[in-house]
């Protein structure tokens, strides 16, 4: 189990983050779904642990989780214990599951999960053939999880569908996450909902340089 770093969701989550599992962190620009991500990278390696950090779309800096470092009283030698890929392709990111698989590292981060397929898959026409190739792969991250018995952490975008904002290709990627996070940013504070199995609860939090902290 990896804890998240931000007290009151490692007390909804029983203590955090469980092996085998894929946890769905997602919502709005703005919201601190990497802010959270890093957190976690940051509580997990300050503890000895190694992650491999996936960055599907250039996002990632190195610089925010030094911040997060030095808050807890650690150095940027612990940057080491963190290896980013950046993908830029499906392909890439499909054929880093074998990476996964014969790797030995406590955790894996891919951020942002369906950002690429829904590049690559844009026309219209080509929406059944993006919802089977996604499914077949989060079926593969979900078997290398158990397998490896490690916890995945995916960060999605949000889309807008008519008038209201939905998850990017949630009707799939909610059948292979064990743990959906979802981030709001409301006019006057930021609201957290974690789902887990028939299990929905709430937290308020703000965003400091540590990462996440509970407003309550």
């Amino acid at each position: 189990m990896i804890q998240t770093g931000f007290g009151k969701l490692d007390s909804i989550l029983g203590g955090g983050l469980k092996n085998g599992t894929i946890t769905d962190i997602s919502g709005a620009n703005g919201t601190g779904k990497t802010q959270l991500t890093l957190q976690i990278v940051a509580n997990l390696i300050s503890h000895g642990g190694t992650v491999f950090y996936q960055d599907t779309t250039g996002s990632f800096r190195p610089e925010r989780l030094v911040e997060m470092l030095k808050a807890k009283g650690f150095d940027s030698s612990f940057l080491d214990k963190v290896t980013v890929g950046r993908i830029t392709n499906t392909s890439e990111q499909i054929n880093n599951i074998t990476k996964i698989s014969e790797s030995d590292f406590s955790l894996i981060v891919i951020d942002n999960v369906t950002d690429l397929f829904s590049f690559e898959y844009s026309k219209e026409d080509q929406m059944l053939e993006k919802t089977n190739q996604f499914a077949k792969y989060m079926k593969q991250l979900s078997k290398t999880a158990l397998d490896k018995k490690i916890p995945i952490v995916v960060v999605n975008m949000m889309r807008k569908i008519a008038d209201s904002e939905q998850e990017n290709l949630d009707p799939v990627i909610s059948i292979f996450t064990h743990v959906k996070i979802k981030l709001v940013k409301k006019p006057t504070s930021y609201e957290g909902e974690v789902f887990s199995g028939l299990r929905r609860s709430q937290f308020l939090y703000k965003i400091t340089k540590e990462g996440l902290v509970d407003l309550t």
